[in-house]
Order: structure tokens, then sequence, then C-alpha cells
């Protein structure tokens, strides 16, 4: 009985052999087409992510959607804050005119440093994308933007400090708030704050119609030498968007050293003064009165100041506020 048994149990298993064989040669082929699928959807997931950008007249690559992300002026942290970036944004260095940077933070986000960052300091935070408003902040050591893409780390440069950029500033920031939008994902805030920055334009153009074009002196400091900018900077377009002129139009240069005989010839209508940390607008105001020939320009003896946030004066998100602001205060003198 029990040979039967066995014999019997023998003949069922080779006559089973086949058919289990045959079962686990189609799970493996089960698996390896499964883990072939998956590798393939994730190199699909990757490829979908990965993004091509114009920059500075030059193609760059962003291999997966930002999640840390740097920026290494102030402006260039306002703007991706007003496109959403949120908690994506995980430092911000040099600040120029906010005050309120006691507790090691801007607007919230923490405050890697008062000025530029180390690069060592910059690749301890493991960005995957780092955004400056300065063509300097990627001139220091390692940090430029060839090294930082070598380690697999995307960058970006306002448009205004490209050397290849927008003849028209404002036309620059619509540029950077679309490619930016494109990279955060966030393409509808970034034409809302297009369209916010035309509506303020064009209430600039309102408030300046018909009304005379003043001649404006731009004061960026004043210790010790008369800094300002000649009709390559941007502060000539912010004026022009505000009806009102460059004093030093005719100079072709973005920034120089104002004569302080030329300025006291040509006697300005307003003082445009930038407000930041380290030359305040009122620390300027007292330097023009205390000085013994600048005291005496019209400017200076009627008042005739209008400060604006240092940040504010060069191309970002508050671009076309600022020009609004500028129209409105020159429409008091």
């Amino acid at each position: 009985m029990t040979r039967t048994l066995f014999v019997g149990a023998s003949l069922l298993a080779n006559r089973l052999m086949p058919w289990v064989s045959g079962r686990v040669r189609e799970q493996a082929r089960s698996y390896r087409l499964a883990s072939v699928l998956g590798m393939a959807l994730l190199l699909n997931v990757t490829t979908a992510f990965a993004q091509d950008y114009r920059n500075c007249a030059q193609s760059w690559q962003l291999d997966h959607p930002p999640q840390r992300i740097l920026a290494l002026n102030q402006h260039a942290a306002d703007l991706l804050l007003a496109l959403g970036a949120g908690e994506r944004l995980i430092g911000v260095a040099y600040i120029d005119d906010d005050l309120d940077i006691s507790q090691g933070s801007y607007r919230g986000v923490p405050l890697l440093s008062r000025q530029y960052p180390s690069a060592e300091a910059v690749y301890a935070q493991q960005p995957d994308l780092v955004v400056a408003g300065f063509a300097s902040a990627f001139g220091l050591g390692n940090l430029s933007r060839g090294e930082l893409a070598g380690r697999g780390v995307a960058s970006y440069l306002l448009d205004a400090g490209c050397t290849a950029r927008q003849a028209d500033l404002f036309a620059g920031v619509e540029i950077d708030l679309q490619v930016l939008g494109e990279l955060l994902g966030e393409q509808a805030r970034a034409q809302e704050l297009i369209r916010q920055q035309r509506a303020e334009l064009e209430r600039a153009r309102q408030l300046s119609a018909g009304k005379p074009s003043l001649a404006v002196f731009y004061l960026d400091s004043a210790d010790p030498e008369l800094v300002s900018q000649g009709r390559l900077g941007t502060v000539t377009q912010l004026l022009h968007a505000a009806g009102a002129r460059n004093l030093f139009e005719d100079v072709e240069l973005r920034g120089f050293t104002a004569n302080t005989e030329q300025l006291l010839v040509r006697d300005p209508d307003v003082i445009l003064l930038a407000d930041a940390l380290w030359s305040t607008a009122e620390r300027k105001i007292r330097t023009l009165r205390a000085d013994p020939v600048l005291s005496r320009l019209r400017a200076v003896r009627e008042g005739r100041f209008v400060a604006l946030p240092f940040t504010h004066l060069f191309p970002g998100v508050h671009s076309g506020q600022a020009a609004r602001e500028l129209a409105q205060e020159l429409g008091r003198f």
C-alpha cells in the first residue's frame, strides 16, 4: 500500500512538474517586465520634469522641480516669494533695505548671510536652484554658474543682471516672472504678477500725464562720493515710466560718480534717494545739507526729496509699484 502511494505520488509530481515550471517561468517573466516598466516609468517621470530654460542668452537645465532654493539678493527673494516659492525658499542672503532681520530671517526665510555667503556655505545647504539679482553673486570663489551646474545645481540670474539683457527693464521683469514661474510650476501667479505690473505702469502714466517732466538727480550713496546713474542705468527707465527724466541722461554709463560743480550748474528739480541699510535716505539728506556746496542746490534748500527702498530701484517684482509711487511723489512738486 505504501509503495503504491509512493509510486502514485511520483507519477503525479512528474505530471505536474512541467506545469509548475511553466508557472515559475511565467512569473519570472512578469517580474522582469514589471521591473522594466517601472524603470521606464521612472525615467519618463524624470524626463517629464526636466526643463530647459533660457537665461542670459544661454541654455540651462533643471532636471527636477526645485525644492531647495537659495536667493542671493533681496530683490531675487522678493520675486520668488511673490511667485509662491514658500517653504521651497530655504535661505536668502544680502539684504539691502529691510531693518527687521534681527531674528536671523527675512520675511520668514532663514538669513544665510548679511552679504554674499561663501561657496562652502551655499553648498552646505544642498540647494537645487540658486537665484541672484546681481552678477556679482556668482563671481565669488567656486560659486560660478558653471561650477554650480557641474555640481548638479541649477541657477538663474535676473535679466537686469545679465550682460545680454532686455533693453526694456519692465520686459526683463516679465521674462523673469515667466521663466521662474515655469520652473516653480506657478505659471498662473506669474501671469497675475505681470498683469499687476502693467496696471501699475498704466497708473503711473495717468498720474504723470500733462505734467512737466522734472529733472531728477538719483543719489545711490554719498559717502564719500556722489554715486549716481547715467542713461544706461535702470533708474533712467524708472524715471521715464513716472514721467520724469534723469538729470545726467547724457552720460552714457550705467553707474558713475557725479561731479559736484556739474550738479550745482544743472540744479535738479528733485533728488531721488536710495534708502539702503548701508546708506539710508536720512543719512544722505544730512550729508547734502551739511555740505557747503551741495546745500546750495534748490532741491536741498526746499526739501525736494523722494526716497524709495534700494531694492525697489532695481528691476524686480516691485518695479511697477516703484514707478507708480515715484509718479505720485513727483506730483507733489
